[in-house]
């Protein structure tokens, strides 16, 4: 389809975008009517998109890293109702894929702002029953159409991650967290830690200098890819519901991490060739940065987070419409370059990560959780339609972006009735280390219909060839 032409079709389906919320709300929720990813339909990348057995294959993504875990049994810490209900609830709104956790890892004493219990309490020791919630995860997901990307390892501690791997081949010594939420202070709602250490990042990235940690870690990706599911009896490395491994979430800048991403990623393609690989990476550090480790031969895919609040765009508690629009502003400039990093490299990119807050000023000086879910979602709903709209032009005109992946849902779950399971997780949208309902999507959020739109909004323009090349 030649680019004007292209264009005009994608800019008269932005002006009818709008028209699209009323039938959007009376798509019934929880309908069963899935339609299962197909034995040996593994996605693939040509130049800047993504491809199915179907055609053209767009990620509608949504983080839900706590999968395995609520996917457990009771016993184990999990919730299988609330996971099969939030599954239904995604599925609804046209959610095609999600990025979970597939490692956690544990210490011989309980750390705080961690997952519990972990995938691999001790090094080369699993735990069977997080495992069985994997199994189910993956199951659950393939049945609905969902496709996954599992993430390996991360930079930060809220799993684990790198820097559990250098305290085990260290003697087990305490590691230097940095500032983190920690739900016994300030009673009754809790507050970040000030007894912290910024230190943690090179602490972290020791993992990559210690050769031990370097093999257990592929022993992990080993025990993971070779897998037998319990439940549909797949193995993993050949189970079409697994679109991506992603080397770790977040890996920070190091001397060292260009090596390991190379040599991480061909050890995963020599042994699940049939599914994709990609890195986490934030794409925060610059071009050259962006380049070069997507350039990667065995890097199948970029990915980018975005952040506004987290990297000073953007002020939580600052209602005007100034500091809404600086941060969208920022956002699109950011997406801007990712794209066109993606395109020089002649590959798809997702936005894996990004999230925004609630009106969360409206809880400010109320003697109530400043994160509480009473407060509205005005700003997030026109951040995010401005979010997703770039995206979905970027892989209409062919870009550089091939999908979306908000951070990160809560689905049924709310911060107020402040319940944690016997583990002490409660199993939000945000992490362990950070204050629970910052960045939760729930299952009534006004910002899941916008999601909703532009799913639709892709299809019909795939459905007019759009995406083909």
């Amino acid at each position: 389809m030649p680019l004007q032409r292209r264009r005009a079709l994608v800019s008269a389906a932005l002006c009818a975008l709008a028209a699209l919320t009323p039938v959007v709300a009376q798509v019934p929720k929880g309908s069963k009517n899935w339609t299962p990813v197909e034995e040996n339909d593994f996605v693939k990348v040509k130049g800047t998109r993504f491809f199915s057995k179907e055609g053209p294959w767009f990620m509608f993504g949504m983080n839900y890293w706590s999968c395995m875990n609520l996917a457990a049994d009771d016993d184990a810490g999990g919730n299988y109702t609330r996971f099969i209900t939030e599954m239904d609830q995604m599925a609804s709104r046209g959610i095609n894929h999600l990025r979970i956790m597939s490692s956690s890892e544990g210490a011989p004493t309980i750390q705080p702002f961690r997952m519990y219990p972990p995938l691999m309490p001790a090094p080369d020791k699993w735990d069977e029953k997080i495992f069985v919630g994997l199994d189910r995860c993956v199951a659950e997901a393939g049945k609905r159409g969902m496709r996954l990307t599992m993430s390996l390892n991360n930079e930060w501690h809220w799993s684990g991650g790198f820097a559990q791997y250098v305290s085990w081949f260290n003697k087990d010594e305490q590691i230097p967290y940095p500032p983190s939420w920690d739900p016994t202070a300030n009673p009754p709602w809790g507050d970040y830690t000030t007894n912290s250490s910024w230190g943690f990042e090179g602490y972290a990235n020791k993992f990559y200098s210690i050769p031990e940690a370097q093999e257990l870690f592929k022993r992990h990706i080993a025990k993971v890819m070779f897998r037998q599911n319990t439940v549909t009896k797949k193995w993993y490395y050949n189970d079409a519901t697994i679109l991506a491994w992603e080397l770790a979430n977040e890996p920070q800048t190091d001397g060292k991490l260009i090596q390991w991403a190379e040599e991480t990623s061909r050890y995963i393609k020599q042994n699940a060739y049939n599914q994709l690989v990609t890195t986490g990476s934030e794409g925060k550090f610059g071009e050259q940065a962006f380049k070069e480790i997507h350039s990667l031969s065995s890097i199948d895919f970029a990915c980018a987070h975005l952040w506004v609040q987290n990297w000073g765009a953007y002020q939580m508690t600052d209602q005007s419409s100034a500091n809404l629009n600086s941060a969208i502003e920022y956002a699109r400039n950011f997406l801007s370059s990712i794209g066109e990093w993606s395109v020089a490299i002649n590959k798809p990119v997702v936005l894996e990560e990004f999230g925004f807050p609630r009106d969360n000023w409206l809880n400010q000086g109320k003697n109530q959780y400043l994160y509480a879910s009473t407060a509205t979602t005005r700003n997030k709903d026109t951040y995010f339609d401005s979010v997703l709209n770039t995206i979905v032009t970027s892989w209409a005109e062919g870009k550089g972006f091939a999908g979306f992946q908000p951070w990160a849902y809560g689905g049924i779950w709310r911060p107020e009735p402040r319940f944690r399971n016997k583990f002490n997780e409660a199993w939000a949208g945000d992490p362990p280390h950070e204050a629970p309902g910052w960045y939760d999507l729930y299952d009534t959020d006004y910002t899941m219909e916008i999601i909703e739109k532009y799913v639709i909004f892709v299809k019909t323009l795939i459905g007019h060839g759009i995406g083909k090349k």
